[in-house]
Parts: C-alpha cells; structure tokens; sequence
C-alpha cells in the first residue's frame, strides 16, 4: 500500500518583497513615510558622492582668514561674500584660491547670510556641493525666490529640488521675520510648478504642507480650491495631514515660531475637505500653546 503524503506540514516560503507592488493610502503612506526617512537622512549626514574639500596645510590660515570676514556683523559679511564673487577669477590668479577652498568659505558665508544665495559663483561648485550649499540655506527657512537652480539640485541629488523644498518648510519655525516666508514661499511655488523638478504628487505635498503650517492663503498663494484639487485627485490624503502635524509639533515644541507667528491669519478655511479642516484647526491649536509658553517664559 502506498504511503500517503501529509500535504499539512508547514513549509517555508520566501517572498521577493522587491517585485510585489502594492497600491491605495497604505502605500502612499509607507512612501511618505521612506521619504521623510530619506530626507532626515540628508539632513544629518553628507552626501556620500561628495568628497570632502581638500585644504593644504600653508593654506590653512588664507581659508580661516576668509571664513573669519563671512562672520563679521552687519553688513559687513556680505560685502565680502559679494567681492569674493565678483574678484573669484582675480583671488583664483593672483592668491592661488581653489574650488576646495571656496566652497569650505561659502559654506560659512551661507549659513551667516542664507538668505544671500545669489551671491554664490554656482559655476565653481559641483551639483553635488551645490546641493550640500542649498542645504545649509534651507535649515534657516530660507529659499532664494530668484537664484536657486532647480536643475543643479536634481543633478546634485535624485529628486534634489523636492527634498531641499521639504527641509526649508521643516525650518519655517526658525524664520525671524514674516517676508522671510513669503519669498521662501514665492521660489518653493515656483519650483512646484514646473514638472521637470519634481513629480505631481511631490508638488501637490509641498504645496499642502505649506499651506496647511502658514496658514494664510494671500501669503503662500495656495488657494483652498487646489487643495481640494489635490484630495479630489488622490495626491493629498488624510495620512499626510497626520503626518505633516506631527512633524510641525515636533518642530514647534521649543521654538517660538516667530515668523510663522506674524504670518498667519486667524480662522479656518471652510471650502475644504474635512480633514484638511481638522488639520488646520490643530494647527491653530498648536500656534495656541506656543504663544502661552512664550508668554508664560516671558514672566
């Protein structure tokens, strides 16, 4: 007699999660949540094409005096930010000043005077660098409207203009003053409008996120109508909302959020989804308890 085969013995079986795709708000939230992850990751360390800048010995003093005038109060730092770009070719032949060099000075000069962008000679420093500069500028809030070259960030960097756009929204809490977040606003429009540096949805996210954390649709110029635009189209869902609340609560913690405080506009926007509606209201009752911490700090 045949032996009979015991087809319930468990059997181990592997799965190739990287060929399985799975769809809806479950996976939109698991790549929000990579890309958060991924973003951090950039923020906290370097990028690994980049090399670090290779400064000789006899050279050292000649940096250090030029990181030293990036430094100096008022206006003078800027002044030398601006003669160093307007003299480079005159400092590179007559002082021997090398693209290592450089770029180990502007990365002071920016983080002095961030919102001075324009005065960086992009043609001296690689994708790469330039990515790493834009970073530093982003940490303070601040966005450059005019000067930052969307497509050097995308070289610099897979989806460059997208994550330096999250880590300045990420910073507004730090701007000082409202116009510092009105021109950040202005270039991160301007970089969402333009498909050719970041997807559909990354752009609908930025602008969602901006709009939800400013609160003033005249100053960020996202209107209530295309936030609904981007719900009606699956580009924006409640996931999001719970996502971008917890990371402005975690930012607004102990910081005053001065800026942000001048920018807003008291009330709610009414022609919106409801949990966009939800997720403003917290918002509001965020700014709510920054302003009686600071208050009660002041005492």
């Amino acid at each position: 007699m045949a032996k009979r085969k015991n087809y319930n013995t468990p059997r181990n079986i592997t799965v190739d999660l990287n060929h399985v795709r799975i769809s809806g708000p479950y996976a939109e939230m698991m790549r929000a949540r990579n890309q958060d992850k991924s973003n951090a990751a950039l923020v906290t360390k370097p990028n690994s094409e980049l090399e670090p800048a290779h400064i000789a010995p006899n050279r050292m003093e000649y940096v250090e005096k030029w990181k030293y005038w990036m430094q100096e109060p008022r206006w003078c730092a800027g002044y030398s930010w601006l003669l160093l770009r307007e003299n480079y070719e005159l400092y590179e032949k007559e002082e021997g000043l090398t693209r290592d060099e450089y770029y180990e000075i502007a990365k002071v000069a920016i983080n002095t005077g961030p919102e001075q962008m324009n005065r960086l000679r992009k043609d001296k420093v690689s994708d790469v660098r330039y990515f790493e500069l834009c970073k530093i500028m982003a940490s303070h809030g601040i966005f450059d409207n005019v000067s930052v070259d969307f497509e050097k960030l995308n070289n610099g960097t897979p989806n460059g203009t997208y994550k330096i756009a999250n880590f300045v929204i990420d910073s507004f809490y730090k701007a000082e003053h409202e116009c510092q977040i009105q021109n950040a606003a202005r270039g991160l429009r301007r970089g969402a409008k333009y498909q050719d540096y970041m997807s559909e949805r990354d752009a609908a996210q930025l602008l969602f996120y901006m709009w939800l954390i400013v609160h003033n649709e005249l100053l960020v110029g996202v209107r209530d109508k295309e936030i609904t635009e981007f719900v009606e189209k699956g580009l924006v869902i409640p996931m999001d909302a719970d996502r971008y609340l917890v990371k402005f609560t975690q930012n607004s913690k102990n910081n005053p959020c001065t800026g942000l405080l001048k920018s807003i506009r008291l009330g709610q926007s009414k022609n919106v989804p409801e949990f966009c509606k939800k997720a403003q209201s917290r918002v509001l009752d965020i700014y709510d308890e920054v302003i009686k911490r600071e208050k009660a700090a002041g005492k």
